[in-house]
């Protein structure tokens, strides 16, 4: 009887030797989770292939990153809306021009669809309108991308926008810049802000838009608002047009008769306290009333 106790008592000790061989002690210890805290991650990391190895050693950092311009920002203005889309009550653009981004190259005008134009239409707002591409341009009687070196108007300076359509009409390109006459003697007519006179169905020609490639480097912003002022563009349900711009940085100096038929736009300068006082408002000798003085005036 006692032989067959001691040989019991000799099979279990083999039994839990082996339990202790092979049970959860093979594999390495991990620290206890946390009450409430989210289970480590053990699935292994995948392991790339020589091509995709290849491609990440090949592409910079900075590729991973947005390749979007910063949102316009304003006039100085304390903090834009993080939103990119959509109606906004703070004035988005214009803005300070040294302020903005380098443009890169291939944001340039778009010298095919400029290429293929064809004279326009000045439409009930006096802009012109080239319908074969769906492009639109204005004027405005003084700067609005302000130079915050100077912070001030520059008499017999203006401001061209021609507006590009995208694939996102909430969000058309704008191209434009600083213009002064090439011919001096057309002078600037006085005026007050808001008096203009409309030559609708009168044509435009296309070559306002070629001045636009004459432009050697520009400033960028995407996702503003249009410059009208914010009140404006709330009251009229426009505030939701978030344009991409191009601005140029060197003013173009123009044949300002492609402006003739164009009717001068207000500036608004948030900078300098919203709407400013006309500085840029052409004198055109070619219009009927002016040709009938001049021939009595012989």
């Amino acid at each position: 009887m006692r032989g067959e106790l001691q040989s019991a008592f000799g099979l279990i000790v083999i039994v839990l030797a082996a339990g202790c061989q092979n049970g959860p002690a093979a594999s390495a210890a991990q620290p206890p989770t946390a009450p409430g805290a989210p289970a480590p991650d053990l699935t292994p990391a995948p392991v790339p292939s020589a091509g995709t190895a290849s491609v990440a050693a090949n592409t910079p950092a900075s590729a991973a990153a947005s390749s979007a311009y910063p949102m316009c920002g304003g006039q100085k203005l304390a903090a834009a809306p993080s939103a990119r889309v959509g109606a906004v009550r703070a004035q988005l653009a214009p803005a300070f021009l040294e302020e903005m981004s380098a443009c890169r190259v291939q944001d340039a005008p778009p010298a095919e669809v400029i290429g293929r134009a064809t004279d326009g239409t000045i439409n009930e707002t006096g802009d012109c309108v080239f319908a074969r591409s769906g492009v639109s341009c204005h004027y405005h009687s003084g700067s609005e991308f302000i130079a915050n070196a100077s912070a001030k108007q520059t008499p017999g300076q203006g401001e061209l926008h021609c507006i590009f359509p995208s694939s996102d009409p909430k969000s058309p390109r704008v191209f434009g810049g600083h213009v002064t006459c090439r011919d001096n003697t057309q002078g600037i007519a006085l005026s007050e802000p808001g008096k203009h006179e409309v030559n609708t169905g009168a044509s435009c020609p296309a070559a306002l838009l070629t001045e636009l490639t004459h432009c050697t480097s520009s400033r960028c912003c995407d996702d503003g608002t249009l410059t009208n002022p914010i009140a404006d563009l709330v009251h009229d349900g426009r505030n939701d047009v978030r344009p991409d711009f191009r601005i140029c940085e060197e003013t173009l100096t123009i044949d300002c008769e492609l402006l003739a038929n164009l009717t001068a736009h207000d500036a608004n300068s948030p900078a300098l306290g919203g709407i400013v006082k006309p500085v840029f408002v052409l004198k055109h000798p070619a219009h009927a009333h002016e040709k009938k003085s001049a021939s009595h005036a012989r």
